[in-house]
């Protein structure tokens, strides 16, 4: 049996070793740990593995340009550079969070990224 933290930084390593960022690593490893922890096992550690290939095999790409590609007050559509879901989903939500605050609503869609998982810590 490995603890929720052991678990953490395997999956931080695991990324770290395909190139991806330290932070995003962290960001990743930490949507992993939260859908283990809320009892989403098929969403967490599990996938580690699909996320292992389709780096390995150069289908996400794991310092992705994440850009926005149109956006009004209240909305933005995030081009996430084929990057990790686990990564681009946590700043979408970021930019959403911050139209919330500045206008009282804030919707954000994602497109060109690979597998989000349990969308979020």
């Amino acid at each position: 049996m490995y603890s929720a933290y052991q678990l953490f930084e395997f999956s931080e390593r695991v990324f770290r070793h395909f190139g991806v960022p330290e932070d995003d690593a962290r960001t990743a490893a930490t949507v992993l740990q939260a859908a283990d922890l809320r009892g989403i096992d098929s969403h967490g550690v599990a996938r580690l593995h699909s996320y292992f290939d389709m780096l390995q095999l150069g289908r996400i790409d794991p310092k992705p340009k994440i850009t926005i590609a149109r956006e009004s007050p209240s909305t933005a559509t995030v081009d996430g550079g084929n990057g990790l879901g686990l990564v681009v989903g946590p700043k979408a939500n970021e930019i959403a969070m911050e139209k919330a605050l500045a206008s009282g609503s804030g919707w954000v869609s994602v497109r060109n990224s690979k597998a989000i998982s349990s969308a979020g810590p």
